[in-house]
């Protein structure tokens, strides 16, 4: 989300220097708020994997609503206006969850395996760090932007079913 936002408010909606530096701390500042919250929320309810399903399926929503006001602003330009807002929701949707996961991780794997789970997930996560910014430019040229918010909201989607209930 941070490594093309920038580029997609500027290139896509049109907005200047401010109003990305806005949206990007606005990001940037509501996950930080909502990730302490999320941790609080979920120790004191004891909820951890429906709240990570909740929030795969809030994050592909977002992002699928960021497709489709990416495919109408160009027959309606006035809808360029929601693109900023919706960067941070999105944003802010996709970064909520991630200290719940990793405790949520730790607890599945149990005090004997914790070190070697958390650094395959961290791991894994810099892998995908890595291939983002590899794979956005060649879905900007074959699909444009809409194409990279619906490609965002598959993966969220993807997402969905490793939280799901063990047996």
């Amino acid at each position: 989300m941070l490594t093309f936002a920038s580029v997609f408010l500027h290139d896509f909606a049109g907005t200047g220097t401010w109003v990305t530096s806005a949206t990007l701390a606005a990001v940037q500042t509501g996950a930080m708020v909502m990730r302490v919250w999320s941790g609080r929320y979920t120790d004191r309810h004891r909820n951890r994997r429906p709240f990570l399903r909740f929030c795969s399926a809030l994050s592909a929503l977002a992002f699928l609503v960021l497709w489709v006001l990416a495919i109408a602003a160009a027959r309606q330009p006035s809808l360029l206006l929601l693109l900023p807002l919706m960067v941070i929701v999105a944003g802010i949707c996709v970064s909520a969850w991630h200290g719940v996961a990793y405790t949520e991780l730790a607890t599945l794997a149990g005090a004997g395996h914790v070190g070697t789970a958390l650094s395959l997930a961290n791991t894994l996560v810099f892998v995908g760090f890595c291939l983002v910014p590899i794979a956005i430019p060649w879905l900007l040229l074959l699909f444009a932007w809409p194409g990279v918010w619906l490609a965002a909201a598959i993966c969220a989607a993807i997402a969905w079913p490793i939280f799901l209930r063990t047996a």
